[in-house]
């Protein structure tokens, strides 16, 4: 059966960087499932996929707006550091949740600290990079609407 709307796709998957070594890979997990059409994957990614079938083998290229999005200036912002008071070991690089002045959990990473203002990067860490990936499609089931 080949992927197309509606169907739940297990794959496998390495993401390889502009050198050719890999960054990330689903190999040592069970693989990966999501259902076609449902946003559960990022675009580039399941687009793709349509007419691929299990068994098949393939690299793709994405590009950043087809992946994790642009990176934006927007996303970076300055928290009092009082509100960090309850990590012991806080440091440039942690990555954590805050809760946005609309009540929302976002993952952030810390990129300054200072005496007063702790500044953090809401973009995600491959925001703005374009991304290559190896691809194994392991199955293909059809779902109902």
């Amino acid at each position: 059966m080949q992927i197309n709307t509606n169907c739940e796709v297990s794959f496998h998957y390495a993401l390889i960087d502009a050198k050719g070594a890999v960054i990330e890979s689903s190999r040592e997990a069970d693989a990966p499932t999501f259902t076609t059409g449902q946003k559960q994957i990022i675009a580039g990614l399941e687009a793709g996929m349509l007419g691929k079938s299990p068994g098949d083998k393939f690299q793709l290229k994405i590009k950043a707006d087809q992946g994790y999005g642009l990176w934006s200036e927007d996303k970076v912002f300055d928290i009092e550091a009082g509100m960090f008071s309850d990590i012991e070991n806080l440091e440039v690089g942690l990555v954590c949740n805050v809760t946005t002045p609309e009540g929302e959990d976002e993952l952030v990473c810390v990129v300054a600290i200072n005496e007063d203002l702790v500044t953090v990067d809401a973009n995600h860490r491959f925001a703005g990079v374009d991304l290559k990936f190896s691809i194994e499609i392991m199955a293909v089931k059809a779902v109902s609407a």
